[in-house]
């Protein structure tokens, strides 16, 4: 893929109407051309697309990619906007990724969906839509009473004053606290981004997240782990039992030290027919940004070999 400035894509900013709010978007590349476009997914619930950017570097290949935030983060914010927070649930993000198609005009398409973009891209391609051809599931999970468990194992690898704090804030409910956000940090730099200091996309990420986290509280429970009080709207989530029905071309992604573990990641490979799996080595769940030299060549051999 061309990194030349002079000869990468064009970019359009737009967006559109969901239940009288606006989700933003940008497009690169040209939704003209005869190859199936990219839609990327992003994680959180609520964790903004900056992180994402470097896959817009997709559309040297010759096809479009959209990414957007979806509504009530990043530059979909509802943030000083009048609404109700029950209105954050799996069904709005569905309606809001149709809307999205058919706002685009979009024939063909790939989901790449990370992180809960996975979890939301496993939910749209059990609707059956049409023009879906192919998916990508990065550093996903398909239970959430599994991705609990794999995170506990990973929890317990950490010190012993790391998992005191932890557990103590997660019961007293504190964990906007610096001391539960600093053992936080301590499992995302083994398990989420190695990179240290974080890739500037990331960092802008990050930031968006902490100054506007009312989607990730409502939907996620405010952090990676379940610290006592369930994992709001997202609590029980499960299409383990569903996974044999998605019958597009589909490629998991997963990094050797994530936290959407072997056994995560495994169910997701195992449970879809013809699914390809690969573990990208020295990556955690930001293989992208950690390891692009592997994550790039994969995605980019997977998207040749869909029938555009």
């Amino acid at each position: 893929m061309s990194t030349d400035p002079s000869v990468r894509p064009a970019q359009v900013d737009g967006e559109f109407d969901v239940r009288g709010y606006r989700t933003r978007y940008r497009v690169t590349g040209d939704l003209n051309g005869d190859r199936a476009a990219v839609i990327l997914l992003h994680g959180g619930p609520g964790y903004p697309s900056y992180s994402l950017e470097p896959l817009e570097e997709l559309a040297a290949t010759g096809r479009a990619v959209i990414r957007y935030d979806q509504l009530g983060c990043g530059e979909s914010s509802l943030k000083g906007i009048a609404h109700d927070s029950a209105m954050f649930t799996i069904d709005l993000y569905l309606e809001e990724l149709a809307l999205l198609i058919e706002h685009l005009g979009l024939d063909r398409y790939v989901l790449i969906g990370q992180s809960w973009g996975g979890m939301l891209a496993l939910e749209f391609a059990l609707t059956s839509p049409s023009g879906l051809a192919g998916l990508v599931l990065y550093s996903t999970l398909a239970s959430v009473e599994e991705w609990t468990v794999a995170t506990n194992a990973l929890i317990a690898t950490l010190s012993d004053e790391v998992q005191r704090v932890l557990a103590q804030h997660g019961a007293a409910g504190t964990t906007d606290s610096p001391e539960f956000r600093a053992a936080e940090a301590e499992f995302n730099r083994r398990f989420v981004c190695r990179l240290d200091p974080l890739p500037e996309c990331a960092q802008r990420s990050e930031a968006s997240l902490m100054a506007d986290g009312e989607v990730y509280r409502v939907m996620a429970g405010g952090s990676e782990f379940d610290t006592g009080g369930g994992v709001g709207v997202l609590a029980g989530w499960d299409v383990r039992p569903r996974l044999h029905e998605i019958m597009v071309p589909t490629l998991c992604l997963s990094g050797e030290f994530d936290e959407a573990t072997p056994a995560v990641m495994g169910t997701l490979a195992a449970g879809i027919d013809g699914a390809q799996w690969h573990i990208i080595e020295g990556a955690a769940h930001s293989s992208h940004l950690e390891a692009p030299d592997l994550f790039f060549p994969l995605v980019v051999d997977f998207l040749a070999r869909l029938l555009d």
